[in-house]
């Protein structure tokens, strides 16, 4: 039987022990009422496999992920227009993971399958490690990582597996720019250093995204001031 939680309302899924999430809706806050923006879904141990939106009147982007022993092996992306009742697929990734380097290797493929980048991350401790080496301005067939431009992504991670600080390298920067990171209790800020526009934002934390990080699942809650979330449990 179906059974559907409205968030607004429900404090019990804070709990360690409450039911495993199957779907995520959300509903953003237009004009005086709440329509839906976004349906999420994700298989029983919480590995998210299905994106789709909502509320573009021309086309609405859907994208899907396959997994294996709880690691990613293949997402597509696709556009779904409503009139010719067609979703017509814009990229694709494949995923390896090497269990000696403990390196995961994403190639990102457009429709005609041209390479657009491909990214390694390898997780340490407290660090994670991105590379990438992209030819996003003209995706190839052949690709040659002396043509790609690099970019680097160092990121430090406190003991809960939050981000703290973040350094964005790339070969046309002598310096790196920076994210750092700052928690409290109901709300965190990101500062940026060495851009054009160095900035200092402040986010609230709802329950639900302390919920979220506490069961590692890979979806972001807004404020509810414009948004609304509904549940579907397993």
């Amino acid at each position: 039987m179906r059974k559907t939680i409205v968030i607004l309302t429900i404090f019990g899924l804070l709990s360690s022990c409450s039911p495993k999430i199957k779907s995520i809706l959300e509903y953003q806050k237009k004009g005086n009422e709440f329509v839906l923006k976004k349906t999420t879904e994700f298989d029983k141990n919480g590995n998210k496999i299905l994106s789709k939106g909502f509320g573009n009147s021309r086309s609405n982007r859907i994208t899907e992920t396959k997994y294996k022993k709880n690691r990613r092996i293949f997402e597509k992306s696709c556009d779904y227009f409503k009139k010719q009742d067609t979703c017509v697929v814009r990229s694709f990734s494949e995923f390896e993971f090497d269990k000696k380097t403990g390196i995961e290797k994403e190639t990102r493929f457009e429709s005609d399958s041209s390479v657009r980048f491909i990214r390694e991350i390898k997780n340490l401790k407290k660090i994670r490690i991105t590379k990438v080496h992209s030819w996003e301005m003209f995706p190839t067939k052949n690709p040659k990582k002396e043509n790609a431009m690099i970019l680097i992504d160092t990121t430090y991670l406190d003991n809960k597996g939050r981000e703290i600080k973040s350094l964005h390298y790339n070969a046309k920067r002598e310096k790196p720019w920076i994210e750092i990171f700052k928690y409290s209790e109901n709300e965190y800020t990101v500062q940026t250093i060495g851009t054009a526009r160095d900035t200092i934002l402040t986010f609230k934390i709802s329950y639900l995204q302390k919920m979220a990080e506490k069961r590692k699942l890979d979806f972001k809650f807004y404020s509810f001031d414009n948004y609304k979330y509904e549940i579907e449990n397993y």
